[in-house]
């Protein structure tokens, strides 16, 4: 209950803080605080519209385009039934891109009209989130579709009543953890870039300067240099990266525990629908809104060179660690698909890959990035986290609010892990422990 009142609120008051006080945190008690923050982000019939109507596509596509067909883990509760799963993320990835950049070239949709409307599509987020969970909960008792319930409503609210809910041949809980989120976050990174480039060439025009003209492809197409800020630049590329590897490597998600285990309660709902793309974006509102005060927030170019590449060597680390345990998982278990998706990263697949086999019958990963800690792209994923921070300087806490809070996600999640692995392997995972002792940081922790 805490959490799905808190959260929101939480949510509501760092948007307040970095639309209108700089960053700055304010006192949360005060009413002339809310009073003048709450009336900008009342959902408007234009940010429902946005909102609802991208929902609808992305579930059309997913419905529709081309993809992989990929079958999940053995589910009990269906008598071991495996469940198949159309991976079209890249197709649908692809037709957003080109359908996004004809609404705004041709003027139908600018996409900077997603910033200009971003509190209002974020509450509309929150209330649709609340919605479906609702809904979802309602739906799971009625129709006796419910798994694994506990007797208290405000708990199986949070944690969700159906496991596998799906529309069609769309798995929501799939679509709306890969589809939804992601993309929703790279687009409103990419509105924010664009809006920080139309401001400036803006200003320099006012200012008397001619803007620099690029002359592509042998003079057929000009346009204005880019004049996004280096920063804006920098949290465009780490949600590019992120929603990119997503969608390149869909057909591994199916065998995740979200996926498998989890049911569709607030706790993945509200989050997909709300919770990323309205939290993991306060870097780029941070940026953006010094911007348009006119105060931009600038580094040296050794040091936004060097957060360039930790980004990038972290995302290495990250996106090849992960391919290679689901991939070892999927060929253990021949549901391999071997795809030519972009970018396809060296190491991603192991061959011949060592690994502890266990007397429950599993085999626990000890080769690639595996063989150095039990979580490798944990640490990547910790490493991107605090450059996102980094890259808005240190004047506001906000933008750390998404490492701090990561941070204690996954070391919850890793405690968890742990006691689950010893409970289920025993002396396995003493010796996979014994193989692999470090958990984060070789030599060290």
């Amino acid at each position: 209950s805490a959490l799905m009142v808190g959260f929101p609120i939480l949510m509501l008051y760092f948007y307040l803080c970095l639309a209108f006080h700089r960053g700055h945190l304010q006192n949360p008690l005060s009413p002339e605080f809310w009073g003048n923050g709450l009336p900008t982000i009342v959902p408007t019939y234009r940010a429902i519209m946005i909102y609802m109507i991208f929902n609808i596509f992305q579930w059309f596509t997913a419905a529709t385009l081309p993809g992989v067909k990929v079958l999940g883990l053995p589910v009990p509760s269906l008598g071991g039934k495996q469940l198949e799963y159309l991976c079209n993320g890249v197709a649908t990835w692809y037709v957003d891109l080109v359908l996004v950049a004809l609404l705004h070239f041709t003027e139908v949709f600018p996409i900077t009209n997603i910033i200009d409307e971003v509190g209002p599509i974020m509450s509309t987020a929150m209330i649709w989130g609340i919605i479906v969970t609702i809904g979802c909960y309602v739906v799971g008792r009625v129709t006796g579709r419910d798994h694994r319930m506990s007797g208290s409503i405000p708990y199986d609210l949070f944690m969700g009543a159906i496991l596998n809910p799906r529309i069609g041949n769309v798995d929501l809980k799939m679509w709306s953890e890969i589809r939804i989120p992601w993309k929703l976050l790279f687009f409103v990174s990419l509105s924010a870039a664009v809006k920080d480039h139309e401001i400036n060439i803006a200003r320099e025009l006012q200012a008397g300067i001619t803007p620099q003209v690029w002359s592509l492809f042998g003079g057929m197409i000009k346009m204005n240099a880019i004049k996004t800020s280096a920063p804006l630049l920098f949290m465009l590329l780490a949600h590019l990266l992120y929603v990119n590897a997503c969608m390149k490597g869909e057909e591994c998600i199916p065998t995740t525990w979200d996926i498998f285990y989890e049911k569709w309660g607030f706790m993945l709902i509200f989050w997909n629908f709300a919770g990323v793309p309205f939290s993991y974006c306060y870097s780029t509102l941070y940026l953006l809104n010094r911007s348009l005060a006119n105060e931009p927030i600038q580094h040296s170019k050794f040091y936004n060179t060097s957060l360039f590449v930790t980004l990038l060597l972290a995302y290495y680390v990250w996106d090849t660690a992960n391919s290679q345990k689901n991939r070892f998982r999927m060929q253990q278990r021949g549901t391999f698909v071997d795809r030519k998706t972009f970018p396809q990263l060296p190491w991603g697949t192991l061959k011949e890959p060592t690994y502890v086999q266990t007397k429950h019958g599993n085999k626990l990963l000890t080769g690639g990035h595996w063989r150095f800690v039990r979580k490798p792209h944990y640490t990547a994923d910790l490493i991107m986290a605090l450059s996102w921070g980094l890259i808005t300087g240190f004047d506001s806490f906000i933008p750390y609010f998404y490492v701090i809070f990561f941070t204690v996600v996954l070391v919850h999640r890793t405690g968890r892990d742990e006691i689950h692995c010893q409970s289920k392997y025993g002396a396995d995972f003493d010796e996979y422990c014994h193989q692999v002792p470090y958990m984060f940081i070789p030599f060290i922790i």
